[in-house]
């Protein structure tokens, strides 16, 4: 039989900030034809025709109060603590029945402020797709970046139905799983799986590099795998720790607590303890790695 044919879902889509994130949404877009035109904004026009040569966007703008004025679909890339002000300066111009969507690893402040901007006729739907890498800039950008991964949409009471249902068709098309949940359910998970697993990087990293770095010389390839995400830009992690401070504080002090145990089995030379400790974490890892086949 054969497969299921792109369907265009929204005619233009503006991508302000084109990224990594932007860039490869605007590729997937384009590859899998949800979208006739893809209009580039940012500040940089030597960025923005890079990104136009790289084929992530078909034309570009430097105006943020206008530029997104023909777009059915708005996606704002940009790091967490600028996605409300970039919307700011965009809502005005938006088109009667646009969608705007953002890209934050952080939710509940970002929905709730968004929201409360959008004119009458225009929804917001806060998204997040679980992709990416340490790399930044479109030149790391790719159309296969969501096959796979899990997109997250969350949306609230006031979202509209018809902008979640485009939303999830939308993510769906450019190969990625929709999971929706709720903002405040969104962020008490990220902060575990993705803000925490940056903190104890970075925190391996200093502790490494005590006693005049001799440990760090005798680094290999796990402790490259476990700090790797550290090559992260510092400011777009600083945001995140602002925006979503409480969770990921709760969940460093989850952290701590689930070290005791092995903590405790080396005090008391306990190998049963510390087989147990290990064990478990195995048979965890192996559910979860069933759970994403």
């Amino acid at each position: 039989m054969p497969g299921r044919q792109p369907q265009v879902i929204f005619n233009t889509i503006a991508i302000a900030g084109v990224g990594l994130i932007g860039g490869s949404l605007g590729m997937a877009a384009k590859k899998n034809s949800l979208t006739r035109r893809v209009i580039g904004i940012g500040r940089s026009e030597q960025k923005l025709m890079r990104a136009k040569i790289l084929g992530a966007i078909d034309e570009y703008s430097l105006d943020f109060g206008n530029g997104a004025s023909e777009a059915d679909l708005v996606v704002i890339c940009t790091p967490v603590r600028t996605v409300v002000p970039t919307l700011e300066r965009m809502a005005a111009s938006l088109r009667e029945g646009a969608v705007v969507t953002d890209v934050g690893s952080t939710k509940r402040e970002i929905v709730e402020q968004a929201t409360a901007l959008m004119p009458p006729g225009r929804s917001f739907v806060g998204g997040h797709p679980m992709a990416g890498s340490e790399e930044s800039g479109v030149e790391s950008a790719f159309p296969d970046m969501f096959l796979g991964a899990t997109y997250v949409l969350t949306p609230t009471d006031a979202t509209e139905l018809e902008a979640l249902r485009k939303m999830t068709e939308f993510a769906e098309g450019i190969g990625a799983r929709v999971e929706v949940m709720d903002p405040e359910e969104h962020d008490l998970a990220v902060a575990i799986i993705s803000h925490l697993p940056h903190a104890i990087s970075a925190a391996l990293l200093h502790a490494a590099s005590g006693s005049g770095g001799r440990a760090l010389r005798l680094a290999a390839g796990s402790f490259r795998d476990l700090t790797r995400i550290s090559d992260s830009p510092p400011e777009i992690w600083r945001d995140i720790c602002l925006t979503n401070a409480e969770p990921i504080r709760e969940a460093i002090e989850e952290f701590q607590r689930s070290l005791e145990p092995i903590k405790s089995a080396l005090a008391a030379s306990d190998d049963e303890a510390i087989m147990r400790f290990f064990e478990e974490a195995r048979k965890i890892r192996q559910a979860y790695l069933r759970l994403t086949r």
